[in-house]
């Protein structure tokens, strides 16, 4: 005689076995096998098997009580007990739930690892209670068995399992039995919590009738407090969440943005939670080290092999995280042609505030992580929620910064980078003015509380644009030359002079967010300098109607900078924004 799960088993290719639950809904346990061969239409099963499956006593020629002490808790709960039972009947099903796990109390069934009768038997039943679809000839099933969980039957359960234990030969230990393993090692011996995707912590609390509940997500709030920043990096970054610090080694680049990261931070505990860091490396020529890519030799056939980034962007589609920033930092971006490994990207930015924005993974990408074997509890609900949402996408919430350090080592960006970021230079401070510690200059101090910076910064992308400067604008363009900007880059410089504006009502800054001459100083060296590059003859007449344009209308770091590549150009021959950093 078999022991062991080897004895766990009895008939799955009858078909329609889940409909002793019909049943059992009318009559009580003595009479369940009077009824079950067509006294009911479309009921007929055979007596054999459901004595296997609800565990029979031949020697008492009776059912366990257990099928009496089910009905007073309504259909609901018949039709889970006897799917319990059913799944703990058969040392198949037992493995082949196990197998299918995904991750906490869901999994995807597939048509090959069951007899085609055993696999519909089993869908239909997992249907019946709204554990999966049905979906005719689909060759696998996505599961989510947590709807038992909400019925008060587990003490009944453990009666049931107990039943199919004793069938295994195992025994209740006696007392002075040291040796034996009692009810839950011996469940946890077979892996029956894992049938159920749940923790054995978690089995144990079902079966003593505690309340099951799925891991989820944590509620978030910012803690508010009074703090500072850069209002130079804030006043880009809600403008554009692209945004490239330019400099040389050292100049506190990384330490501003994970400074601010780590202040806009909803879980101290975890000081990466909403951010990633990404050290760019040389040789990178696709986007899968961003991206992520499909691996077609994964532990159940293709899955999806995911990124740093794509966790973090994972969080920050998650609906109830929406007023938290989430920063994207690409360290020494340009090490690598950042058109190669970020075009995706690039793309993805241009419709990301768009009705029908494009995503950064579709649903196929999505199924195929969901189904990857993660079984991370509240990583699988990011997942889903990215399904249900049909793509992840570059929510307002999600800011991209890129730190450069320019040398013969490194490549220059191309137009379509420079035209899609703001770019900040942080010049190299005066030895005397360098304290012990890390410190913003006094003049970039934006002095805010966390919880309406992270309010404006979320929702900087229904702020409406200024057209206050139109007139800078179009003279700007003039002198430009072959330079000339486009409607992108308009309506960004309209957006950031609206962004300083609400800065200056909102928050406490230095002077220059109330000033025309400030605000045209800054966009002009942030966005519009960076993509002048060439040789003498290109750039002399350009940078003669600009160093007007400056001197006319007052901008001081815009002249400077200027001053520095006509310099530049006229020494070597060549000038670009990066060279006189």
């Amino acid at each position: 005689m078999a022991k062991g799960l080897d004895a766990l088993k009895v008939s799955l290719t009858k078909n329609g076995y889940f409909k002793v639950a019909e049943v059992i809904k009318k009559h009580p346990r003595n009479e369940i096998l009077d009824n079950i061969e067509g006294v009911y239409e479309s009921i007929n099963l055979e007596g054999a098997q459901i004595k296997g499956m609800l565990s029979y006593n031949e020697t008492t020629g009776e059912f366990p009580e257990v099928w009496d002490e089910v009905r007073p808790l309504g259909d609901k709960a018949i039709e889970a007990l006897v799917f319990i039972s059913i799944i703990y009947s058969h040392k198949t099903l037992i493995e082949v739930l196990s197998k299918s796990k995904l991750s906490e109390m869901r999994g995807c069934l597939k048509r090959d690892d069951l007899a085609e009768k055993a696999y519909t038997n089993l869908v239909y039943s997992m249907n019946k209670q709204g554990m999966c679809p049905l979906n005719q000839g689909a060759h696998e099933t996505d599961y989510d068995v947590s709807p038992l969980f909400l019925l008060e039957i587990g003490p009944l359960v453990k009666k049931v399992i107990g039943y199919k234990l004793q069938k295994t030969g195992w025994k209740i230990p006696a007392p002075d039995d040291y040796f034996s393993r009692d009810f839950y090692e011996q469940c946890a011996y077979y892996g029956f919590h894992d049938v159920l995707g749940i923790s054995m912590e978690q089995f144990k609390q079902w079966l003593e009738g505690d309340e099951v509940k799925k891991e989820e997500p944590p509620k978030l709030d910012l803690v508010d407090q009074d703090t500072e920043t850069s209002a130079v990096l804030i006043s880009a970054l809600a403008s554009k969440p692209f945004v490239i610090l330019a400099g040389t080694t050292g100049t506190g680049k990384t330490k501003t943005i994970r400074d601010l990261a780590a202040k806009m931070n909803p879980v101290p505990d975890e000081p990466d939670f909403n951010h990633a860091f990404i050290p760019v490396e040389a040789g990178w020529t696709d986007g899968r080290h961003l991206l992520g890519y499909k691996n077609p030799f994964g532990r159940s056939g293709e899955n999806y092999v995911t990124t740093k980034l794509i966790d973090t962007l994972l969080k920050a589609n998650y609906p109830e995280y929406a007023n938290i920033p989430f920063f994207i930092i690409l360290d020494e971006m340009n090490l690598s042609h950042v058109e190669m490994y970020f075009s995706k990207f690039l793309s993805v930015m241009e419709t990301a505030k768009e009705e029908k924005s494009e995503p950064v993974l579709g649903l196929e990408e999505l199924h195929l992580l969901y189904k990857s074997g993660v079984t991370d509890p509240i990583q699988t609900t990011y997942i889903l929620n990215a399904i249900k949402k049909k793509g992840l996408y570059i929510t307002d919430n999600v800011f991209f910064i890129g730190t450069v350090n320019m040398d013969e080592t490194t490549y220059m960006f191309s137009p379509k980078v420079l035209d899609r970021s703001f770019v900040i230079q942080y010049a190299p401070p005066r030895p005397s003015s360098v304290g012990h510690e890390f410190t913003l200059f006094e003049e970039d101090v934006l002095g805010v509380s966390t919880e309406k910076l992270s309010t404006f910064m979320t929702g900087s992308a229904a702020i409406d644009l200024s057209s206050d400067y139109d007139a800078y604008l179009d003279e700007l363009f003039d002198v430009l030359g072959k330079f000339r900007f486009g409607p992108r880059t308009t309506n960004e410089v309209r957006r950031y002079i609206s962004v300083c504006s609400k800065l200056h009502e909102n928050f406490t800054a230095k002077d220059g967010y109330n000033s025309k001459t400030a605000i045209l100083d800054r966009v002009t060296v942030q966005k519009i300098l960076p993509k002048i590059h060439g040789n003498r003859d290109t750039l002399t007449p350009i940078f003669k109607g600009m160093k007007a344009l400056f001197e006319k209308e007052g901008l001081t770091q815009s002249a400077e900078k200027l001053e520095q590549m006509r310099k530049d150009v006229m020494s070597t021959g060549f000038a670009n924004y990066f060279s006189t950093l």
